[in-house]
């Protein structure tokens, strides 16, 4: 295959991925440029070490949660902020220019304040739309664990959209 016929694939899977990517390195980092330093970083790791075998933005997906791991263990990002220190509306507005349906972008924004092993949970089942049993095996979970995590998780999320709800009317 040519250089350019390489390059312009490549190109085009960045422009076919890259708001998806940015949402779930959203919801990791919290913070616009950090995750567009993640998703850069992830594209180029995951386009070179892809192997056409299954989902490109799964595989993207596998990267950049071993690259978010590796920088929280270098102490460059934290996974689990104070949540009293983000602001839903300040999230909401950040992946809104990746989202483009309202309500979509506020789920996501929501999903992006969970802690962290919900959050992941969220991503895998509504983002990468996995199966249960392929995100059990994957976290090492039993189906039942799995169910209950994500159960906790839309009982969260469904709080903070009461609470935003109530605050905002």
């Amino acid at each position: 295959m040519g250089r350019k016929l390489e390059n312009e694939m490549l190109e085009q899977l960045y422009r076919s991925y890259y708001d998806s990517l940015m949402i779930i390195a959203c919801s990791y980092t919290h913070n616009e440029e950090s995750a567009k330093d993640l998703v850069q970083t992830v594209f180029l790791k995951a386009s070179v070490s892809y192997e056409p075998r299954g989902s490109f933005l799964f595989w993207c997906n596998k990267v950049m949660r071993n690259e978010f791991y590796t920088l929280l263990r270098r102490n460059k990002m934290r996974a689990d902020e104070d949540l009293d220190s983000l602001d839903l509306r300040s999230q909401d507005d950040v992946l809104s220019s990746y989202i483009h349906n309202e309500e979509r972008a506020r789920l996501a924004a929501m999903i992006s304040m969970l802690p962290l092993k919900y959050r992941e949970v969220m991503i895998d089942s509504v983002y990468l739309q996995m199966d249960d049993d392929e995100i059990a095996e994957m976290r090492g979970l039993t189906r039942a664990n799995l169910r209950q995590i994500r159960s906790r998780a839309r009982k969260m999320l469904i709080e903070m959209k009461e609470a935003e709800d109530d605050r905002y009317r």
